[in-house]
């Protein structure tokens, strides 16, 4: 996460006003409840929300830490046959799970969502919910040569790569329609709002979470070559800027037992496989811009990917390589970053491979909403970021850098966004609408955003909230 043609309208988008009005379970004791307050608010189009609580049955669940009082852990306490459980949703999508319908009532996006994703227990006291994981892994994709393993991989980096192109990595937006939606509740306390907060997904602004399903659903596309593909594919959560690489992969698919300590701050998705019974797994990541496809090896023989340069500016070179841990759960990402002076610094994360991750939208999308650091960037088609803008979150600072091409040369700026409250200079609005373009929004688009922003970070009390609770979910994930 920390690694990072619509108007703003769109980016603040919100979700159908029948059951979780844009994205907010409905209250359930209105006499008691400190956010009892939450009142209807007007929606725009274009967002993926349940229709009924966060992802699931309107009806309680009692899936916490001890199980359910029926004995079976995620069982909907209303009836038997409950479209809120993903094992259900699996086994009856598909022989051999997701299968999409292509109907005319639910999106790709809309079917993936309900088949894959699940609520995640919360604990009262706890910023997030707990992260889940299926029980069992996802099957294994056996090609038979390197060589119909390569030309799958062909067809599917076509994908990422138009998917990196046409979609915005946008941490801006989710981040907009959050602040748009507790502003209008009535509500007071930020913490106690997220627990009612359902984070929407759509395709105009897309996190890591949203860029990683919507190249699932355009995976889909290969599934008369490859029958059943998506069946294969499933998301995988990464443990960032982990200090204790050895005690955390010594957990092995134990990672339950210490999920209140568990950030899942990035996701990415995976495929397992095998060439002619060597054992490997497809990684494939246009959250952090990455254009390949990354194939890890067990045996790191080819056609394993291996270290590569995944950036290169004036500035610093970044270079990832990934490799499988000691007991093959985990993929072992490492960065390397040399900056001008030749000195090198390293960071390491681990990829949880082992069982499809079943709370990215609830866990890590509701992470990203408090996270202090915001951008929105266009990519090309390989990779490389052509224009955005990005700023830290502080107390009291309202400083951001906007980026765009010039003749050939990235230009960067820096502007505050309380000066965009007051008509800019013409310079300025020539530069913002610039950088409108290459972001592929209207030209006036991106001005909008920043007027938006700028009325955001002007409200102290809810940045002081917000950073607050980042703080907090910084602290429980300290000792990884």
């Amino acid at each position: 996460m920390d690694r990072e043609k619509f108007q703003i309208p769109s980016l603040l988008c919100t979700a159908d006003q029948n059951g979780a009005v844009h994205g907010i379970k409905p209250c359930e004791n209105s006499a008691s409840s400190k956010t009892a307050l939450c009142s209807e608010l007007d929606n725009t189009d274009k967002a993926y929300l349940p229709t009924v609580g966060r992802w699931g049955c309107e009806w309680p669940k009692t899936s916490f830490l001890g199980g359910s009082k029926s004995g079976e852990s995620g069982k909907c306490v209303h009836h038997e046959t409950c479209y809120c459980n993903e094992t259900f949703l699996i086994n009856h999508l598909g022989e051999n799970g997701v299968v999409f319908n292509n109907n005319n009532t639910l999106s790709l996006l809309d079917e993936l969502l309900d088949a894959t994703q699940v609520n995640g227990p919360w604990l009262v006291e706890h910023p997030l919910p707990l992260p889940i994981w299926a029980t069992d892994p996802k099957q294994i994709l056996k090609f038979e040569s390197v060589w119909h393993y390569e030309k799958f991989v062909s067809q599917l980096e076509v994908h990422i790569q138009q998917v990196l192109e046409r979609h915005n990595y946008n941490t801006i937006g989710n981040f907009m329609a959050l602040y748009q939606s507790f502003k209008g509740s009535g509500c007071y306390n930020l913490r106690d709002y997220l627990h009612m907060y359902s984070p929407p997904i759509t395709s105009l602004h897309h996190t890591c979470v949203g860029l990683a399903l919507e190249l699932w659903t355009k995976l889909v596309e290969l599934n008369e070559k490859y029958p059943s593909l998506s069946n294969y594919l499933y998301l995988a959560s990464c443990e960032e800027n982990i200090e204790t690489v050895d005690d955390y992969v010594q957990l092995g698919d134990g990672l339950e037992a210490v999920s209140t300590s568990l950030e899942k701050e990035h996701v990415l998705l995976a495929l397992r496989f095998e060439i002619a019974g060597r054992y490997g797994v497809l990684l494939c990541d246009p959250g952090y811009h990455i254009s390949r496809a990354i194939t890890v090896m067990q045996d790191q023989l080819y056609p394993h990917t291996g270290q590569f340069v995944q950036s290169r500016e004036a500035h610093a070179r970044k270079e990832y390589n990934y490799t499988f841990s000691a007991n093959s759960t985990f993929v072992q990402w490492s960065e390397t970053v040399t900056n001008a002076n030749g000195v090198k610094a390293y960071d390491t994360a681990l990829v949880y491979i082992s069982r499809p991750y079943l709370t990215a939208v609830d866990v890590t999308e509701r992470r990203n909403l408090v996270y202090n650091f915001r951008s929105l960037l266009s990519r090309d088609s390989k990779g490389g970021l052509k224009a955005g803008i990005y700023f830290k979150l502080k107390e009291n600072h309202d400083e951001f850098t906007i980026f765009y091409q010039n003749g050939g040369v990235k230009k960067r700026l820096k502007y505050n966004f309380g000066s965009f409250a007051y008509p800019i200079e013409e310079t300025t609005k020539k530069v913002v609408r610039e950088c409108s373009l290459q972001l592929n929004l209207a030209e006036d688009a991106l001005e909008c955003i920043l007027i938006s922003l700028a009325q955001v970070l002007s409200d102290q009390s809810y940045i002081k909230q917000l950073l607050e609770i980042n703080c907090e979910i910084n602290n429980l994930a300290e000792d990884n």
